[in-house]
């Protein structure tokens, strides 16, 4: 039974995908009521409804609660081996990246900042949280915590337009080489879906990172990445095998 609900649920998906080419939906356009699309293929709404979820999680979709489903747009490849300057991997694959700044800010760490800084807590960190975009679409808002030690003066710094680690370099001599990253699903609070646009309990990723210059910790960031709109790839080099 359960192989005969996958079967109609394949070809519903395949019909879905059809009237999407065939109508020329784009982007953030509906599709038809689960009640309408049940009549027009004269399938149960469960199979409609089965279908439209396995779309979701495919990335060809996404629903809003109360408002119906709709065509999700062409997700921006994040790969995570570039991902130590946000501008230069978005520039390499010649895309516009830009920020637009919510707060920033010196205030005390805590916990969570003061461990991944391995600073005390209460030292005063640089807090700048920002939207970052692609091409003027909103991606993902990040917040980066510096310890004020490391950067007295960083506060003096318009981020709307510089590059956060072009000042690093050339105003404190601090070059990123590495970082330690980790990305987990969760769903929007209502302040992040504010910022991006979104509604509150939309999915998205959450990224925590550790950005290094050579050993030493220099920047933790917590990123949300709206998950509509963004995929994570990761590339991996082909090394010669290395024998004892």
């Amino acid at each position: 039974m359960e192989k005969y609900n996958n079967l109609r649920s394949d070809r519903v998906i395949d019909a879905i995908q059809e009237y999407i080419d065939v109508n020329g939906l784009k982007a953030y356009e509906p599709l038809p009521s689960e009640r309408k699309l049940s009549e027009l293929w004269q399938v149960s709404r469960g199979t409609i409804r089965d279908a439209i979820a396995r779309m979701c999680r495919e990335g060809t979709l996404y629903t809003v609660q109360g408002k119906g489903s709709f065509v999700s747009p062409e997700k921006e490849k994040i790969d995570m081996k570039d991902m130590i300057s946000f501008s230069g991997a978005f520039r390499s694959q010649g895309k516009t990246p830009g920020s637009r700044v919510i707060s920033q800010t010196i205030e005390p760490a805590g916990k969570e900042a003061a461990e991944a800084l391995q600073i005390s807590e209460g030292d005063n960190v640089h807090v700048l949280t920002r939207i970052r975009e692609v091409d003027g679409e909103e991606l993902l808002l990040e917040t980066s915590h510096i310890a004020e030690a490391k950067c007295r003066g960083l506060e003096k710094f318009q981020f709307e337009k510089a590059s956060l680690y072009n000042v690093l370099e050339i105003h404190y001599g601090i070059y990123m080489s590495n970082q330690d990253i980790t990305v987990r699903l969760s769903k929007a609070t209502k302040e992040e879906a504010r910022h991006l646009d979104i509604e509150p309990g939309d999915q998205v990723f959450v990224e925590k990172a550790i950005a290094y210059s050579g050993d030493e910790v220099m920047e933790y960031t917590k990123t949300i990445v709206d998950a509509k709109r963004v995929s994570y790839t990761i590339s991996i080099d082909d090394q010669p095998a290395v024998t004892a």
